[in-house]
């Protein structure tokens, strides 16, 4: 690994060789960085989104993903593994990436938190195809939203602090209410009165 870590990647070279590895990387301004596990509440948090997008997502065109599901942003040439993917696009079932990201999701954390809402964001971005960019607090009962606007940015939307995240997927929406996303990390109300 410490060859790996010196040396400057691009973006084909990198994906070449992190097919055999055993670890996973996302490739940041060319390094390979090594991708950290979470804690037990992220964990969590990230299934959670996932298990309750799959019933909410049948009969659409899209998939939920989980953090195994890469998004190469051929523009900065970084690679990022976000925790939770929407994707609308065809199902490769031996494909690595992502075929059309339209929904992006990070679970923070204290040390991840300003990472993954200012340099992610950035990244994610550069990729036409999400439209919605949603990090969740895993600390709070705290949802921030970004939406695509019309001159293609990521815009802030006002955080979701009760009911439901709304989630626009190309002419029809849902609802993924935050009581799913938090279910059994005892943030909510009725679990911290248990």
């Amino acid at each position: 690994m410490s060859e790996a870590k010196a040396r400057i990647w691009k973006l084909s070279e990198f994906l070449l060789w992190e097919e055999g590895q055993e670890r996973r990387f996302e490739l940041v301004e060319g390094q390979a960085v090594l991708v950290a596990g979470g804690t037990q509440a992220h964990a969590l948090i990230a299934a959670n989104i996932v298990s309750s997008l799959r019933p909410l997502l049948r009969g659409s065109p899209c998939r939920p993903g989980g953090s195994d599901l890469r998004i190469p942003i051929v523009e900065t040439g970084n690679v990022r593994y976000p925790d939770v993917t929407v994707d609308c696009g065809p199902f490769r079932p031996e494909a690595h990436d992502a075929s059309e990201p339209r929904v992006v999701f990070e679970v923070l954390s204290q040390s991840t938190g300003w990472y993954d809402q200012t340099r992610k964001l950035r990244d994610y971005e550069r990729v036409p195809f999400i439209r919605q960019y949603i990090c969740v607090s895993q600390s709070e009962l705290r949802v921030s939203l970004w939406l695509r606007d019309e001159g293609n940015r990521l815009v802030p939307q006002d955080d979701v602090l009760a009911g439901s995240v709304a989630i626009d997927l190309d002419g029809y929406s849902l609802d993924l209410p935050l009581a799913d996303i938090y279910d059994g990390t005892g943030l909510l109300p009725a679990q911290r009165l248990a």
